[in-house]
């Protein structure tokens, strides 16, 4: 950042680095911030092996910042985190600091509302909450929100109800995409094609059932479903539909690999698969927990080679990672489209395929299939 560079695929976050980040005072420790008059909390808040969050990054950051600050200050946790943290954050600010909360800080949530990809454009359009742990707070929190984003935008409320609206969006997402995962796995084993399914069925007024595929990846869905279950637990509460939903769309992975396996032995092919695009969703170069990276190893385990081809992703994953798309089509007959990227999609249309198997999990590319030696979609 101190270079002025963004090394992330952000429409338009260049040209804003470009003009204010020399402006923009960056570090790397919590040296100079005795007189910070606000702080924005942007951690990491992530499930552990067992599903159990994790606030430590949060809670660590409070007792450093409590620990050195001099003056009054407002602290905005950005984080997605378990019902009731907020609060647990201003109780260990308030015991390090020994100052009085709504006379010397105040706490409040205020969660990020994003899409990777869309972050400038959001910034400007998406809805913000302001949920102070007391009524003092929200105010100061929406005085400050609306120095950065419209009035109209933001909501006050209090940092309980805004935690779990954060985390009740995105379970609710991922639930529906779960149930659109499951349609496919059932058109699957019926041999009808689930996208025309969907098609007729959200003709239906009150129907609009979302597209299926791979499964669901990116850092918060896979998630905050848990995070929200998590936070009902300790009132003898476990949930039924939300840990459902995340079996169902973890499986996709593993329900695409064994179709891709079965191609392998009833046509003959070579086992070399290539995976075009890695990133979690199209158009971005966000790899965490995507469902491609756990297809390459599923592939792996069952004997296949995998070669990775994706021009935004520069990590190395898989057997082979390659710089054209040309190098894949010279040692693969089955391609698997991983992510859809545009760049993607346009390099494929100006190939010749016609001799190789193309699997699509997302169904983006369905006009490709009479120019493939076969299509295979999500179902059939």
């Amino acid at each position: 950042m101190k270079e002025g560079k963004i090394r992330m695929k952000e429409e338009g976050l260049e040209k804003i680095a470009e003009k204010y980040l020399s402006e923009i005072k960056v570090g790397t420790s919590y040296e100079g911030i005795s007189e910070i008059d606000v702080f924005v909390l942007c951690l990491p808040s992530p499930i552990d092996e067992e599903g159990k969050p994790v606030v430590r990054y949060l809670e660590n950051s409070v007792r450093d910042i409590a620990n050195r600050v001099k003056k009054e200050c407002l602290l905005l946790v950005e984080s997605t985190v378990p019902v009731g943290t907020t609060e647990k954050l201003a109780e260990i600010f308030r015991d390090v600091n020994g100052k009085k909360l709504d006379h010397d800080f105040w706490f409040a949530h205020c969660p990020e509302r994003v899409l990777p990809g869309k972050v400038v454009e959001e910034m400007n359009s998406n809805h913000r909450l302001a949920g102070g742990v007391t009524n003092a707070s929200t105010e100061l929190a929406v005085a400050f929100l609306n120095t950065v984003f419209h009035a109209e935008l933001i909501h006050a409320t209090r940092s309980r109800i805004s935690e779990t609206a954060k985390l009740a969006e995105n379970a609710f997402r991922d639930a529906n995409i779960a149930y659109a995962n499951e349609l496919a796995k059932f058109c699957t084993v019926l041999e009808i094609d689930v996208t025309e399914v969907i098609q007729l069925a959200n003709l239906h007024p009150r129907v609009d059932i979302l597209n299926p595929g791979l499964g669901v990846g990116g850092y918060c869905l896979p998630k905050d479903g848990w995070i929200l279950v998590e936070s009902v637990r300790p009132f003898g509460e476990e949930g039924i539909l939300i840990p459902a939903a995340r079996q169902v769309n973890d499986s996709m992975p593993a329900h695409v690999s064994k179709r891709i396996r079965e191609t392998v032995l009833d046509m003959s092919l070579r086992p070399t698969i290539g995976i075009l695009g890695l990133s979690f969703k199209p158009d971005v170069s966000d790899t965490r927990n995507s469902p491609a990276l756990d297809l390459i190893k599923l592939l792996g385990f069952t004997g296949m080679e995998v070669v990775v081809y994706d021009p935004m992703v520069f990590e190395k994953h898989g057997d082979k990672k390659v710089e054209s798309l040309e190098e894949v089509l010279a040692s693969c007959d089955v391609l698997v489209l991983g992510a859809a990227h545009q760049i993607l999609k346009k390099e494929l249309q100006n190939k010749d395929l016609s001799q190789k198997v193309f699997v699509d999990p997302h169904g983006t590319m369905i006009d490709i299939a009479t120019q493939v030696r076969k299509y295979i979609g999500l179902s059939v």
